[in-house]
């Protein structure tokens, strides 16, 4: 057992005690209404990437459907530690904007590429002057638009007609908005900020819009409707004979995961389809680096997630290193015995719920026995080397997708990452069942 699995528990209550987020939240707005001030998101723009041009679109919406100011601030790419991966992530982030907007009744066309970085120097010279004079929401529309269709004509009309700054001066706001992202608490574009909380992308978007209804900041009367809602899973609407199969790149030391497995199995039931685990070590023990910004961003994005789906998060015991070894050694021998999804169910529920520390034998026999599995065959399987060959294979079939991290899925001709595409996994999943 590591020293951070002994701890972690302890810490994880506390970062995710909900009486203590509740807390931070009443006290930001009491800080608030003593200072007389009105709501005020802070968003950050990036416009060679995909997903900032999806957030841009809505946000003169949002200003007409909530009581709050919006300070947009344009800012330059993260850092290495919070960008892993760069060149596949642009990649990955053009196909997926594609899906999202399509999904969100947004615009955007992948042209295979990042835009031109004469143009986009251009870009970001407009719309800092925009940023200075207030016309920001007015223009970034029409500026990320011409950008990502290269169309520089219509770069140069929107130059005269909203002023430019010095790229001397424009350098210097993209470095000063990603210094003040990190002081707020994220690495990315297309993020908003707002009271001590982040949202990043379009998808995230209604956590802030049910924020922001709960303190009666909507102006408009009735239930909740958000600009950008929840995709929700659904059933098929016929019983399906025969189902598809669906590679499930997973790791154990996944929040992410811990969020999608029972929700990746229980769609696929419905489907009558097949779960093979692909497991891989996880990131941070195969070299991938992440910030302590991102660390922390992930851990409070998973438990709003998990909430919403109702999978319980916390307390924890980061199963970092061996313990994750050893849960991984079992995952072939699980499978043979039938219990694979038992056993990854249980595994990721002890560890990210029940503070379960996998690196000791006590806990470890608790989460082998209660997905079925015989102790005697686990303490045989559990110290084994070989399943470092399948995770290595699983490894670079995902590289080969154009992902690296997880939860990942393929089914068909889909391809996505992230515990909130399980919305496409079941679009292909219908699709491939004639519904």
């Amino acid at each position: 057992m590591t020293i951070r699995e002994w701890v972690s528990p302890f810490i994880s209550a506390r970062k995710l005690d909900p009486a203590r987020h509740t807390a931070a939240r009443a006290s930001a707005e009491a800080s608030r209404i003593a200072a007389g001030s009105r709501h005020t998101v802070t968003y950050f723009h990036q416009s060679d990437d995909a997903y900032s041009v999806l957030t841009a679109q809505v946000l003169e919406a949002l200003t007409r459907r909530y009581d709050i100011d919006i300070k947009a601030m344009v800012a330059s790419p993260p850092r290495d530690d919070a960008a892993p991966e760069r060149d596949a992530l642009l990649a990955l982030a053009r196909r997926d904007a594609c899906a999202l907007a399509d999904k969100f009744g947004l615009s955007f066309s992948d042209p295979g590429h990042q835009p031109p970085p004469e143009l986009l120097k251009l870009a970001n010279c407009i719309l800092t002057n925009a940023q200075a004079h207030g016309q920001f929401s007015a223009c970034v529309c029409a500026v990320d638009e011409a950008l990502w269709a290269e169309d520089a004509q219509a770069l140069d009309e929107l130059a005269s007609k909203f002023g430019v700054s010095s790229q001397r001066e424009t350098d210097a706001v993209l470095i000063s908005g990603a210094d003040r992202r990190h002081e707020m608490g994220h690495y990315l574009g297309g993020t908003f900020c707002y009271a001590g909380e982040q949202y990043w992308g379009i998808d995230r978007l209604y956590h802030l819009e049910q924020r922001l209804f709960d303190l009666g900041a909507c102006r408009e009367e009735g239930p909740f409707a958000p600009i950008a809602p929840r995709p929700v899973l659904g059933s098929p609407s016929a019983p399906v004979q025969k189902g598809a199969e669906i590679d499930f790149y997973m790791s154990l030391r996944s929040p992410y995961t811990h969020v999608a497995a029972p929700q990746l199995f229980a769609l696929a039931k419905r489907y009558n389809a097949t779960v093979n685990i692909k497991f891989v070590l996880p990131m941070m023990m195969r070299g991938v680096p992440a910030s302590p910004t991102k660390q922390h961003y992930i851990l409070i994005d998973t438990q709003r997630e998990a909430t919403q789906v109702g999978v319980p998060l916390g307390p924890i015991a980061d199963p970092f290193g061996r313990p994750a070894e050893r849960g991984l050694a079992l995952i072939p021998y699980a499978v043979s015995q039938g219990k694979g999804e038992e056993y990854v169910l249980s595994f990721l529920k002890g560890v990210w719920s029940e503070g379960i520390r996998s690196g000791s034998n006590r806990g470890l026999k608790k989460i082998t026995s209660r997905a079925g599995l015989d102790w005697d065959g686990v303490q045989k399987h559990m110290n084994n080397e070989e399943w470092r060959e399948e995770a290595e294979v699983n490894r670079v079939a995902l590289y080969d997708l154009g992902l690296w991290g997880v939860p990942s899925f393929k089914v068909g001709s889909v391809v996505a990452w992230g515990q909130d595409r399980l919305w496409l996994v079941e679009q292909e999943l219908a699709k491939l069942a004639g519904q």
